[in-house]
């Protein structure tokens, strides 16, 4: 007997370092590798206890799987303990799993436009589940990690370690480096233990001590590697470098070009104006496209909304995850902004505009299978589309990893070349309170109310103006007009920015990269002056934004009335390259958005609505614009000469100088911020003392919301107060209903409530940041 557990004493012995060596592997695999994800999507989670669980687990594994005697026995003895477990702490697993979710949930949402469902929890014992969740984890990935290993599933192991790059591409999020190079040394010597190993078994102290020597190869060389390279090319010149960055960048789209095969159609730039140069087009065929009633369309495939002076950029992830309660209720009634005109075209009887619905099918040939392309007729989204996502009714992009080739849908032919007429209409039936054609007057009142809430949200996010153009439209166009009245009417502004671009521009398609520093269209208003329609459209998004009418840069292909001239329903028509083109659109109050061509060369090209009928119907007030332009005063330039009066002084006299300097600066510090907290108090206290109910509680719940997100903690009375009071403003700025002198009381008692757990919370320094720097009160 005693000889015999000798024999298994030494057996077990010789292999404890294959069984560590193991655990080591599974640790830096699956531990170390599921943290490094985890911390990239949710940074405040804990890692400590998910890693021991992990290696724990690993280590457990490894010593039951050579205790085979006892392995029955050790299964069942642990899965009644988890079983029971699980039973016990049930409800703090569950609110941790939900906590951990929902701020994946968070970060999916405003990273990469992942909408997953948000569950309500409570706050208390958020901790202890987390950590109880991780460690449940931590369980998991280890006989996970332990199966791949043993069972050596090379695909899972190769899947896993792909995981990380697809995070990176689709929230652009950047995971920790030293988490990284643990994680895949350890994939690189998983692989190599997983071909050595082939018996499954764990590695005698000979067969560890083999693979350290080679794994400790691999690491020196790779370490030597890589200390050549950072002498070589220093990370900060490495990171500063703009070759580097030119070369990452068309790396990144040389990978999209042969993703989606666009380049070979033209050469819209997909929004990229700094490298847009001469323009360049396939008379090959781009899009095949069937209709059931042959018309001149507009398609529309890139929607740029956000311009930074280089680059149109669709709305961000993050932009449309704040506004995503907006979007979910209009989607959710069926407001679509591709869709809006078909939503407006049924308010009104008027049977010369276009009503019936007809099929569209488009093949994509060779253009860019990122985009459907679609008209601004939609009647409804293509399938799969609808419903809330992340594209806040702007750019249709195709899903799959290499876009859509052939998609179909419904159009109710050309409504933008009446655009006018119909605006008009629609304008009147919404003002009247007409009935529909159906002889709905719950139709037109839905419609208003829909309709009111995204024109909100179009007037915030696409009329956003950097300074220096505002600046510049100031010298060239004149006075924009007063804001609070309005936006400029729409005709004034057409004619007034084509009338700008024809006199001064030129229209060329052989044009210069525009690579250096600075503002895209401002140089093309200012020192080149010749572009061509990416160019316009560009200046001319841009110029409507200065007049406070919100515009979008668009690219895509038009259909012309050329194209389907003796086109019979169902004849295929091919449109070729040269049909990609770049053009302006303008949100139309009431009616949706609607396509401009602004590029005095396409003039004519495609059916244009007669401009001077209709317009007038307008959902905001004209803004006055003065006749006579005048030119922004010029600030003097003042000059000192301080280095010869330093001269003049002697060390004494320039230190005396240097106290007078710091106390004048010190006294007029101090009384800049009396003055401009005295300011900030009594404008809050005009807007909170408003006649005008709605404008009083916007004005209160935006303040508790600003007074919310600076503290940290606040009792469950205060969070629920809050909660409610967030409703009351979003009721205030959005409903038509007026709002009671209850909720005007509870808006301020939950800033007086915000106010004093806010101060209790703070110490004596904290409170003056917050009274004299931050003004919160």
């Amino acid at each position: 007997m005693e000889v015999w557990i000798t024999r298994q004493e030494e057996k077990h012995r010789r292999y404890l370092p294959g069984i560590l060596l193991e655990s080591v592997l599974i640790f830096l695999v699956n531990g170390v590798g599921t943290f490094a994800l985890f911390h990239t999507l949710i940074p405040s989670v804990n890692g400590i206890p998910f890693l021991m669980s992990v290696a724990v687990t690993a280590l457990l594994c490894g010593f039951l799987l050579e205790l085979r005697e006892h392995l029955v026995a050790a299964v069942f003895s642990l899965s009644a303990a988890s079983g029971i477990c699980l039973t016990v702490f049930s409800g703090a697993l569950l609110n941790g799993f939900l906590s951990l979710w929902n701020q994946l949930a968070d970060v999916l949402g405003k990273k990469a436009g992942i909408y997953l469902t948000i569950y309500q929890i409570k706050e208390s014992g958020n901790a202890n589940g987390e950590l109880a969740v991780l460690i449940f984890l931590g369980i998991v990935c280890g006989l996970l990690g332990f199966l791949i290993l043993k069972l050596r599933l090379y695909v899972l192991l190769l899947l896993f370690a792909a995981v990380l790059p697809v995070v990176l591409t689709k929230t652009g999020l950047l995971p920790d480096t030293r988490l990284c190079l643990g994680f895949y040394a350890g994939i690189l010597l998983e692989l190599n233990y997983m071909t050595k190993n082939k018996g499954g078994k764990s590695g005698t102290a000979f067969d560890v001590s083999a693979f350290c020597a080679g794994a400790l190869g691999l690491l020196l060389v790779s370490a030597a590697g890589g200390g050549f390279l950072q002498n070589l090319v220093p990370k900060n010149d490495y990171q500063d470098s703009k070759l580097v960055a030119s070369a990452k960048e068309e790396a990144l789209n040389g990978l999209l070009r042969l993703r989606y095969k666009g380049q070979k159609a033209n050469s819209l730039p997909d929004g990229n104006l700094k490298q847009m140069g001469s323009w360049s087009a396939s008379s090959d065929t781009a899009l095949e496209v069937t209709m059931e009633q042959p018309s001149s369309l507009y398609l529309r495939g890139f929607v740029g909304s956000v311009y930074d002076g280089s680059s149109w950029e669709s709305i961000s992830t993050e932009k449309a995850y704040e506004e995503k309660d907006l979007f979910y209720w209009l989607h959710k009634d069926g407001f679509y902004g591709e869709d809006q005109l078909q939503n407006a075209r049924n308010l009104i009887q008027d049977d010369s505009l276009s009503s019936e619905k007809g099929i569209i099918s488009i093949k994509n040939k060779i253009a860019s299978s990122k985009y459907l392309y679609t008209p601004y007729e939609l009647t409804d989204l293509p399938e799969g589309y609808t419903g809330e996502n992340a594209q806040a009714d702007s750019t249709l992009n195709a899903r799959g990893l290499f876009g859509k080739r052939t998609y179909r849908f419904s159009s109710l032919g050309n409504l933008v070349s009446d655009f006018t007429t119909l605006g008009a209409k629609v304008y009147q039936t919404l003002t009247a309170g007409n009935s529909t054609r159906d002889g709905s007057t719950d139709a037109v009142s839905s419609y208003r109310s829909q309709e009111s809430y995204y024109n909100t949200f179009v007037y915030q996010e696409d009329t956003a103006l950097p300074a220096s153009l505002k600046t510049l439209f100031q010298t060239e166009l004149g006075d924009g007009g007063n804001r609070d009245e309005g936006h400029t009417d729409y005709y004034t502004a057409i004619i007034r920015i084509r009338s700008y671009l024809e006199k001064n521009m030129t229209y060329s398609s052989q044009t210069d990269v525009f690579s250096e520093e600075g503002d895209f269209t401002e140089n093309f208003l200012t020192t080149s002056k010749i572009g061509h329609s990416v160019h316009f459209a560009t200046a001319a998004a841009l110029m409507f934004r200065y007049y406070g009418i919100p515009a979008r840069y668009v690219e895509g292909y038009l259909i012309t009335p050329q194209d389907i001239e003796g086109k019979q329903a169902g004849d295929t028509i091919k449109i070729p390259g040269t049909n990609g083109h770049a053009w302006t659109e303008i949100y139309v109050d009431g009616l949706g958005w609607i396509p401009l061509e602004m590029t005095p060369s396409y003039y004519g090209v495609m059916e244009e609505a007669n401009l001077k009928t209709g317009l007038e119907a307008k959902g905001k007030l004209a803004a006055s614009i003065p006749e006579t332009e005048s030119q922004p005063p010029v600030e003097e330039n003042i000059r000192t000469n301080f280095s010869l009066k330093l001269a003049l002084f002697g060390i004494e006299k320039f230190l005396l100088l240097f106290l007078i300097v710091f106390d004048t600066f010190m006294f007029l510090f101090i009384l800049a911020v009396v003055f401009l907290r005295a300011f900030t108090n009594r404008k809050r206290r005009k807007c909170f003392a408003s006649q005008d109910a709605k404008l009083a509680v916007r004005a209160m719940a935006g303040y508790a919301r600003v007074l919310y997100e600076h503290g940290a903690q606040y009792s469950d009375e205060i969070t629920l107060l809050y909660e409610e009071v967030t409703k009351i403003g979003q009721k205030a700025a959005f409903s038509p209903h007026p709002v009671s002198a209850s909720e005007r009381h509870d808006t301020a008692s939950c800033i007086r409530h915000l106010k004093k757990e806010l101060k209790a919370s703070a110490n004596w320094y904290d409170r003056w940041i917050m009274k004299y720097i931050e003004r919160l009160y």
